[in-house]
């Protein structure tokens, strides 16, 4: 698996993060995560994803394969996949996300203690703190 991370970073001390809400429009996706923000603040972190065509939510667990390739444990929650990610290394059934891989659009995972997203943008994401 090959990742980049991306947007702001959070404490690298072990604490609790969740996503607590999302909304997709037309205008696109927007994440809301419950986090600790490099400072040590509880904070809440906004990744918006402008004509996101895809996106899967899973709980942690269900992701073992993504722990265990040790490229999550950087203090960032949004990392771009470059390789071996839901879109183009999990064994898929024969003509899934076939469009998506065709036009090859990026595929972005967010990661959480709790809940985690893969998202399918050709935009780049925005990521921001939104309270402090």
């Amino acid at each position: 698996m090959e990742v980049s991370e991306f947007g702001p970073k959070h404490t690298l001390e072990r604490h609790e993060s969740d996503i607590f809400n999302i909304s997709y429009t037309r205008d696109g996706l927007t994440v809301l995560i419950d986090t600790v923000d490099d400072q040590g603040a509880r904070r809440d972190l906004k990744i918006y994803f402008e004509g996101a065509c895809g996106f899967r939510y899973l709980d942690e667990g269900d992701l073992t394969y993504y722990w265990q390739s040790e490229k999550f444990h950087s203090p960032y929650h949004l990392y771009k996949i470059i390789v071996g990610g839901w879109s183009n290394g999990e064994s898929i059934q024969q003509n899934t996300l076939s469009v998506s891989i065709a036009v090859e659009v990026s595929e972005w995972f967010i990661a959480t203690t709790n809940g985690c997203i893969s998202v399918l943008s050709n935009a780049l994401p925005a990521a921001e703190f939104v309270n402090t």
